[in-house]
């Protein structure tokens, strides 16, 4: 079962939460669409992550999970306590 990721979570760079009001672990969740920090030329310069998730929504966005890939091919790692079930 993949953890949620949250902001500051590396995917080749630290990336950013989208949630405004949805928390875990106290910090906002990354989604598809959040930017990757930049690490390296094109395509680590400008990367967003995207997300398999398909059952679950949070703010109208859609969350990442650990090994969800960034549109640079790295994978996200995640050490949240909070998981989500395929369903």
């Amino acid at each position: 079962m993949p953890s949620v990721s949250t902001n500051g979570d590396v995917a080749g760079g630290s990336t950013t939460g989208l949630t405004t009001n949805v928390f875990v672990n106290g910090k906002t969740v990354v989604c598809a669409g959040s930017l990757v920090a930049s690490h390296g030329i094109s395509p680590h310069a400008a990367a967003t992550m995207t997300s398999t998730v398909t059952n679950v929504t949070m703010n109208g966005k859609v969350p990442c999970v650990a090994g969800n890939t960034a549109t640079c091919g790295h994978a996200i790692v995640s050490a949240s306590t909070v998981v989500i079930l395929s369903g």
